[in-house]
């Protein structure tokens, strides 16, 4: 039994090692992630108004043109502040609940469910570092709930190493997609995107799954054909296409090699935290064995 409980500790020392790890990598990753997307975002909104609707910029007077390009710039500098802070947040919530859940880490309690985690769960882990939104992991979340996500405690060290970086992934794809919609309705209001498209639709067009559109010929950007009334006595409706921005991570990272090198990383480390999942459900289970061996000698007696 103490060398099982020796081993957990050395298992609980690594995963703290490797939580400082993430937290490196991911600090480096999320400030030119940020970059990036202010980068990107301006390049796509330039391909709309010259591209994608160029009568309109043009119908825009200089001073309606410097305005929308103003407001991008703002839109694109408080991305590269936004990104970055997720890791603060993320860093503040472990904080906040490690003290009361730290008891719980290595105790009983985990042991006699851990069996059954070692073996689903630990090949689901290789899914989380991909960038695209058709992996089984960016399918599998949707709006990041602190709250929601709180309620169902994790069990131990390892379990909330992966919740936080699951949440944390999911804020960065989720981050990504609200600064499309708010670079449509930028281009909306200032009448790049035609006013008879509703808000309501470009938001969708941000949201919509990568599969049910269709891609661009620039990256970043999609087209969607919807219906309208048509003008004039018959009314009739007719297809029309949209053009509006949908920032992709898997473009962004596609067009800014420089950030392969942090997202390997983190594909590296998650490898690492698979094996080190398997490893502590592993010695779990067996300390669970070894302690309903030593309950039933204790409590068994000869006639």
């Amino acid at each position: 039994m103490n060398r099982i409980d020796q081993e957990l500790a050395a298992l609980e020392e690594a995963i703290t090692r490797l939580t400082k790890e993430f937290q490196t990598t991911y600090s480096n990753y999320l400030t030119f992630l940020g970059q990036c997307v202010g980068q990107q975002l301006i390049m796509a909104a330039y391909r709309i108004c010259t591209q994608g609707y160029p009568e309109s910029f043009l119908n825009l007077s200089v001073n309606s043109r410097q305005q929308l390009q103003q407001s991008l710039q703002k839109l694109a500098q408080e991305t590269q502040q936004q990104l970055p802070s997720l890791l603060e947040q993320w860093q503040e919530s472990r904080s906040a609940t490690t003290g009361d859940e730290s008891g719980g880490d290595s105790g009983d309690d985990s042991g006699d469910d851990s069996g059954d985690d070692s073996g689903d769960d630990s090949g689901d882990d290789s899914e989380m570092p991909s960038s695209t939104e058709d992996s089984p992991f960016f399918n599998a979340l949707t709006e990041p709930s602190p709250a929601a996500e709180l309620r169902s405690k994790p069990r131990n060290s390892i379990e909330k190493l992966e919740q936080w970086l699951k949440h944390l992934e999911s804020g960065i794809n989720k981050t990504i997609q609200d600064v499309s919609v708010e670079t449509n309705r930028l281009l909306h209001k200032f009448s790049i995107i035609p006013d008879k498209f509703p808000q309501e639709i470009l938001e969708a067009a941000a949201k919509v799954e990568a599969s049910a559109i269709e891609t661009a010929e620039s990256p970043n950007i999609i087209k969607i054909m919807m219906e309208t009334k048509g003008d004039g006595e018959t009314d009739e409706s007719r297809l029309t296409r949209i053009i509006a921005i949908k920032l992709r991570l898997s473009e962004i990272e596609f067009a800014n090699p420089n950030l392969t090198p942090g997202r390997n990383k983190i594909r590296d480390l998650l490898g690492k935290m698979s094996q080190l999942k398997r490893e502590y459900y592993k010695k779990q289970r067996q300390k669970a064995i070894a302690q309903a061996e030593a309950a039933w000698r204790a409590s068994w007696f000869e006639d």
